[in-house]
């Protein structure tokens, strides 16, 4: 079987800072992400806020991972994870913290106490509204599906449930992203991501065995070898993808393979789904050359098939000409002896 690439494990120097920036920026984006919530009454509003916040999480971690060169997956799956739980820490401490506030604010305005004693009010406060106070005042109040005063309430345990829900769709996002960041190819060599990728053929699939073919390759060279068809007729095509390091043609590269299949829908738009065959197999500089040179062939013969049609297509043409003015020619003869014959009678 060929050699496919696989990620080394290893990590940069600058993950570690990165990575701790990286929960600076989570707990920044958890207070505006608290600070909005409470003005917006439409759940679903809040449900695409809250998959906002784990797509944006996730593009930080991916970032963490560019640029701390982590190629170890575990790892970039739990700098998604700890941004995750960071920035919903963050934004349970805030949310705390505000109550605070609130609190010491409603019981000055209640109280009538003066503003020389909002010291004493604070410590008061601080000491009885604990965190798990105040996850269970937020419980207790939870909150309206539907808009406030109107809606369908959200208590209790339900509340819980919302926060796991909330959870698990930041996490998933900002894991999701950086671990796929991690599998991407790096040139442990020239220590770079081989981030230049480029569809070098596009080779129309006109029998199932030649997918078959590239299936049961068992190594690249036979990927190489799939004969180049004599048409480009076809709604499948194995499309070559190359990875590789721009500027780098000596160095390794990563091919892989994918199906394209092009469909028509119900309503009869044009519809593309990728099905991968091959992936990262590791593509020497004689092999990359040996693919550019196919992917010429490729072009040649798929150019001297379009000449072909079109000539064809032009000899079709005469030869309907040709018929035609035939026909026309014995229409005329025909219309010509009949008058003839009308003069003589």
């Amino acid at each position: 079987m060929f050699q496919t690439y696989q990620p080394s494990g290893r990590f940069g120097l600058l993950t570690l800072p990165l990575w701790l920036a990286g929960l600076v920026i989570a707990a920044v984006l958890a207070y505006l992400y608290q600070r909005v919530l409470p003005y917006i009454p439409w759940i679903f509003i809040n449900f695409v806020l809250t998959i906002g916040l784990g797509l944006v999480l996730g593009m930080f971690a991916s970032k963490v991972v560019e640029l701390g060169k982590v190629r170890n997956v575990m790892v970039a799956a739990l700098i998604g994870l700890s941004l995750t739980l960071g920035a919903l820490s963050a934004k349970y401490f805030f949310q705390h913290r505000q109550m605070i506030q609130d609190w010491i604010n409603m019981t000055m305005v209640e109280k009538q106490v003066p503003e020389a004693n909002r010291a004493d009010v604070e410590r008061f406060v601080r000491k009885n509204l604990t965190f798990m106070e105040h996850i269970n005042a937020r419980t207790e109040k939870g909150w309206e599906i539907g808009g406030r005063g109107g809606g369908i309430p959200i208590k209790g345990s339900f509340v819980y449930l919302t926060w796991v829900l909330e959870a698990i769709i930041v996490a998933y996002s900002a894991i999701a992203a950086p671990t796929r960041r991690a599998g991407e190819p790096f040139n442990e060599k020239l220590n770079e991501w081989a981030s230049e990728e480029e569809v070098v053929m596009m080779l129309p699939v006109t029998e199932a065995e030649m997918v078959s073919q590239i299936k049961a390759a068992t190594s690249v060279d036979e990927l190489l070898q799939i004969p180049i068809p004599k048409t480009d007729e076809s709604h499948e095509f194995a499309k070559y993808r190359v990875n590789s390091i721009e500027g780098e043609e000596l160095e390794d590269a990563y091919l892989s393979v994918d199906l394209l299949t092009i469909s028509l829908n119900s309503e009869g738009q044009e519809e593309t789904k990728e099905t991968p065959l091959v992936k990262l197999a590791v593509l020497s500089s004689a092999q990359r050359q040996q693919l550019q040179e196919n992917a010429s062939l490729l072009q040649e013969a798929m150019e001297e098939y379009r000449e072909e049609i079109e000539r064809e297509r032009a000899a079709a043409a005469d030869a309907d000409a040709a018929a035609k003015a035939a026909a026309d020619e014995i229409d005329s003869g025909d219309d010509e002896a009949a008058s003839n014959n009308e003069s003589e009678v």
